[in-house]
């Protein structure tokens, strides 16, 4: 697909993060149709040692240099290749979008078919069902819909009181410097089981929870058993809303109610903090039924996005 006259693709310098940022802030804002900041935090994104801009990320600039379009891809993943595009709303239409696909899909060309395992390879992204033209540009590749996910989300001032704690669980802050590595450890535990999980080791894991720009643990609730962590909630908040970024309760300990008290705990720290809506988004094939534990918290799926999948071999 050729550029229209006057639009350069390239990888992007160091020093653009705060545009590329805007580009995605600009698509998620047209997409939800309300001012949003995309959850894909850039400056975050390009500090993970993995990162490599310079090889598995490209912008589009305009004629007048201003960054339109961006695509990237983590080619790490056992299994997957994850890869996600985007194209500022002002610029849509250009066939921008699709140099972004053929770009993607050139690089997905050049990695391993197979996995260590042997298992094939699949190349992910994410499509909204409301996007019928992104869908239909994905099928036309050869892509095919797996699973959902969902964004989720309830009006803080109408949410219902914070449910009772189960018998031997206590919810408590979080305690920097203290509860760091056991978060961690929770985290990698707890997650293991789910669709595109990797295991980050502790600095990375810092990277993105504790140190990234809109990291705020003063949100953040721990569920213990006496001495055991258990399970944690997270939340970042922003001017257009607040995220639960990450919600785990341990195997052993599923199923008792301890995940709905972490919700509610959040739910009532961000009402503390003036919040008036809260968002998430969850695989909607969980294997913890973790939409059932939304669902009766009372929040409500509002927006779908289907993971179109696709063979690399």
């Amino acid at each position: 697909t050729p550029l229209p006259a006057g639009y350069r693709l390239h990888h992007p310098d160091p020093g653009t993060a705060a545009a590329v940022q805007a580009v995605l802030d600009a698509a998620e804002s047209a997409d939800s149709g309300e001012p949003r900041r995309h959850m894909t935090v850039v400056a975050t994104q390009w500090e993970d040692p993995e990162c490599r801009i310079e090889r598995d990320w490209w912008v589009v600039a305009a004629p007048g240099g201003e960054i339109v379009g961006v695509a990237w891809l983590w080619p790490e993943l056992a299994s997957e290749v994850v890869a996600d595009h985007y194209v500022h709303p002002g610029h849509r239409g250009l066939g921008l979008g699709e140099v972004l696909l053929d770009t993607i899909e050139s690089r997905v060309s050049e990695l391993p078919p197979r996995g260590a395992d042997g298992a094939p390879r699949q190349l992910v992204v994410w499509s909204e069902d409301a996007d019928a033209a992104r869908r239909r540009s994905l099928e036309r590749r050869g892509f095919t819909a797996g699973r959902q996910y969902f964004e989720m989300a309830l009006d803080l001032r109408e949410a219902p009181p914070a449910p009772p704690w189960p018998a031997g669980v206590e919810g408590r802050p979080f305690r920097g410097g203290v509860d760091d590595r056991r978060v961690h450890e929770v985290d990698v535990a707890a997650f293991a089981e789910h669709f595109l999980f990797k295991a980050d080791s502790f600095e990375t894991w810092r990277l993105w929870h504790l140190d990234a720009p809109n990291a705020d643990p003063t949100l953040w609730r721990l569920a213990w058993d006496g001495d055991r962590l258990v399970g944690f909630v997270m939340a970042v908040t922003s001017d257009e809303g607040a995220l639960i970024s990450s919600l785990a309760v341990l195997k052993p300990w599923r199923g008792r109610g301890i995940g709905r008290a972490l919700l509610g705990a959040a739910f009532a720290v961000l009402r503390e903090r003036g919040e008036t809506v809260v968002r998430l988004y969850v695989d909607a094939a969980n294997v913890t039924d973790a939409v059932d534990v939304y669902e009766a918290a009372g929040m409500h799926v509002a927006r779908r996005f289907d993971v179109m999948q696709k063979p690399l071999a």
